[in-house]
C-alpha cells in the first residue's frame, strides 16, 4: 500500500472516530424510574418518549430504585453523568446541599408553561429562592382500606391511632388469610421513612428549624415516642404480622393488591396495579380512600410527595438538559405517566383533562391534597436512616419506644449540628 493511500485511510479513520466520540459526548443521559422500575406503564412510557423526543438521549435510564439512584448520583455526579435525574424531594435537598444540581431560575423565567404549575408544589422545590427542580407528579399519603371487608364485618373506618390499632388487630384475628395493616420497615427503604413522617406530621408540621444560622431540631422526644409507640402496638397487637418486619415497598404494594392486607397508608400510584391482572383490579375497585387516622393530640397532616426532575450541575450541555427536562415534564408526557400511574399532576392543564378530572381515584386523593406537608429543606439522608434505624430497633424489640425516642432525638440533634 502506498504512503498516500495509508495517509488517506488514517485520516478517514480519524474523522470517523472523531465523529463517533463527538456524538457520544453530546448524547444526554436521563435517569428516571418511570423508564426502569416495574410498573404497568413502563413500555408505553419508554415508547412514547423515544418516539417523540427531539434529543439524542441514551437508552440506559439508570437504576430502578431511588436508594440506588441517590447512592450512585452522589458518587458520580461530578463526571457530568447523568445530565438529568429524577428523584424524590428529600433527595433533591441532599443534592442541592452538596452542590450537585443546578438552580433553574434563569430557565424558569422564560418557560412558557410556568403558569400551569401549582404554587405550593413549586414552593416545595424552592430553597432560599432558588428553584432546583421541575415536578412531574405529586401526591399525599392516605389510608386505603378494603370496603367489602369493612362492610362484611360491620367495621368503621378508623379515625384515630387507637382505632387503627384496634381495627387492624381485629381483622388480623378474625379474617382468614388477611392482616389488618402493614408498614414498610426495610433498611434504607425511603417508603419506611415517608410512612413514619405521615404520622409524625400530625404532631408537628416540621422536624427541623432552618430559619436561623444553625439548624435546630423541633421534634420533641414525646412526639417521636408517640409515633414509635404506634409502631410497637401495631406489631405487638398482631395488627401487622411479625413476619412482615423488614418489608419493602414491593411487599406492601403487591401484598395489598393481592388481598393480603385490609389497610395500608400509601399514595395514589398503587392504582397502576389494576392493569396487571383482573384480581388486582378487583382489589383496587374495592378500595376506599380516607384520611390517615389522626393522633388525639394532633391535627390532620400527612407526607406530601413531590417527584422532582433535576439537572446535574456538572452537565456539559445545560441548554439541552433543560430541553430534556421540559420534554419529561410536558403536558402530554405528564398526562400519560400520571394517568397510568394514578397520581396527581402538579400541572393545572393536566388535571383539567377528562382522563384526570373524571377519575374517581384521583379525585379521592385530591380531596385531601391540602393536608399534605412538604418536608423541611435539609439534606434528609442521615435523618432518614436514623428514623428507620429507630423503627427497626422498636419492632425487633431491641429497645422500648421511650428509650429509642431519646436516642433518636439525640441523633437528630447531632445531625442538625452538622447540617
Amino acid at each position: 500500500m502506498s504512503i498516500k493511500k495509508s495517509l488517506i485511510l488514517s485520516l478517514a479513520l480519524f474523522f470517523v472516530l472523531t465523529l463517533t466520540f463527538s456524538s457520544a459526548a453530546e448524547e444526554l443521559v436521563l435517569w428516571h424510574t418511570s423508564f426502569t422500575s416495574e410498573w404497568s406503564g413502563l413500555d408505553e412510557t419508554v415508547n412514547f418518549f423515544e418516539n417523540n423526543t427531539n434529543l439524542d438521549v441514551s437508552t440506559d435510564y439508570g437504576p430502578p430504585l431511588y436508594r440506588d439512584i441517590s447512592q450512585q448520583f452522589i458518587v458520580q455526579a461530578k463526571t457530568g453523568n447523568p445530565d438529568v435525574v429524577e428523584g424524590v424531594l428529600e433527595q433533591m435537598f441532599t443534592y442541592a446541599k452538596a452542590g450537585l444540581i443546578m438552580p433553574l431560575n434563569d430557565f424558569w423565567k422564560g418557560y412558557e408553561d410556568k403558569d400551569q404549575y401549582l404554587d405550593n408544589v413549586m414552593d416545595a422545590v424552592t430553597i432560599d429562592g432558588e428553584i432546583y427542580a421541575i415536578p412531574y407528579n405529586t401526591n399525599v399519603r392516605l389510608l386505603l382500606y378494603r370496603k367489602s371487608i369493612f362492610e362484611e364485618y360491620g367495621l368503621e373506618v378508623p379515625t384515630n391511632w387507637d382505632e387503627l390499632v384496634e381495627t387492624a388487630s381485629y381483622i388480623s384475628e378474625n379474617v382468614e388469610g388477611m392482616d389488618g395493616f402493614m408498614f414498610t420497615t426495610k433498611e434504607r427503604e425511603v417508603r419506611a421513612f415517608q410512612e413514619f413522617m405521615s404520622f409524625y406530621l400530625q404532631l408537628n408540621k416540621s422536624m427541623f428549624d432552618v430559619s436561623g444560622e444553625n439548624v435546630k431540631v423541633t421534634a420533641t422526644v414525646d412526639q417521636l415516642e408517640e409515633v414509635l409507640n404506634l409502631y410497637d402496638k401495631m406489631f405487638s397487637s398482631g395488627a401487622i404480622s411479625m413476619d412482615n418486619r423488614g418489608a419493602d415497598w414491593k411487599a406492601l404494594d403487591y401484598g395489598y393488591t393481592s388481598g393480603n392486607q385490609a389497610m395500608v397508608t400509601v399514595g395514589p400510584w398503587i392504582w397502576s396495579h389494576r392493569y396487571e391482572d383482573e384480581a388486582r383490579a378487583e382489589v383496587i375497585d374495592d378500595t376506599g380512600i380516607a384520611a390517615i387516622p389522626v393522633n388525639k393530640n394532633g391535627t390532620p397532616g400527612t407526607y406530601m410527595e413531590v417527584k422532582p426532575i433535576m439537572i446535574n450541575k456538572y452537565t456539559d450541555n445545560p441548554e439541552k438538559a433543560w430541553n430534556l427536562v421540559k420534554e419529561v415534564t410536558s403536558k402530554d408526557f405528564q398526562l400519560l405517566v400520571d394517568s397510568n400511574a394514578g397520581v396527581l399532576s402538579p400541572r393545572k392543564d393536566v388535571m383539567a383533562e377528562p382522563k384526570m378530572a373524571d377519575n374517581w381515584w384521583l379525585q379521592g386523593f385530591s380531596k385531601f391534597a391540602d393536608t399534605g406537608v412538604a418536608l423541611d429543606p435539609i439534606s434528609w439522608e442521615r435523618p432518614q436512616n436514623a428514623i428507620i434505624g429507630a423503627i427497626q430497633e422498636v419492632i425487633y424489640d431491641e429497645g422500648s419506644p421511650a428509650e429509642t425516642a431519646e436516642k433518636l432525638h439525640q441523633e437528630l440533634s447531632d445531625i442538625a449540628a452538622n447540617l
